[in-house]
C-alpha cells in the first residue's frame, strides 16, 4: 500500500475531506485492505456506523471487481466527503479485459462471483463508470448520515 494523499478541510460547519490510496493490483489482499482503509477513514470523518459499513462493503466489492477484470499493476481508491455525500472511486489501469460495469440480476446471487455491482447498486444512492485514459473508474455515492 502506498498512501498518496489525505486532506481534511473545514469550511464553517461543512466538512470537506479527500483521501486517496493506491493498492497493489493482482493481489487479492487489496480488496479487504481497501475496505479497511475506507472504514477507518470514514470513521475518522465522523460518519454514522451504517454509512461506514456500507462504504467499507462497496470499496471492497469495487476493488475486487477491478482485481478480477483489469489485470492492473495498481488499483487506486479515491474517497471524498462533501456537501452531505460521500463518493468512492476505484480506478484501474485498464490492462486485461476492461468492460463498462453493469449490475447483474438477483438470480446471479447464487454464484460465487458477480455480486459486487449488484451489492453496490443496492447500497449506493447512485453509481456509474467513467473511462480514465486506458483505464476505468467505477464510482459510488452515498448520502452521508
Amino acid at each position: 500500500m502506498h498512501r498518496s494523499s489525505e486532506d481534511l478541510l473545514s469550511r464553517g460547519s461543512q466538512h470537506h475531506a479527500y483521501a486517496l490510496l493506491t493498492f497493489p493490483g493482482r493481489d487479492l489482499a487489496s480488496a479487504p485492505a481497501a475496505g479497511r482503509y475506507v472504514r477507518d477513514t470514514a470513521h475518522s470523518w465522523g460518519l454514522s456506523r451504517r454509512t461506514v459499513d456500507d462504504l467499507e462493503t462497496i470499496a471492497g466489492e469495487l476493488v475486487a471487481n477491478a482485481l478480477e477484470h483489469s489485470d492492473s499493476g495498481t488499483i487506486t481508491v479515491t474517497f471524498a466527503h462533501s456537501a452531505g455525500a460521500v463518493t468512492i472511486g476505484v480506478i484501474d489501469e485498464g490492462r486485461g479485459h476492461v468492460q463498462v460495469a453493469t449490475p447483474r440480476t438477483s438470480s446471479d446471487l447464487e454464484g460465487e462471483h458477480g455480486r459486487g455491482l449488484l451489492i453496490t447498486d443496492a447500497l449506493a444512492d447512485r453509481w456509474g463508470t467513467r473511462r480514465t485514459g486506458s483505464g476505468l473508474m467505477v464510482w459510488a455515492e452515498i448520502v452521508a448520515e
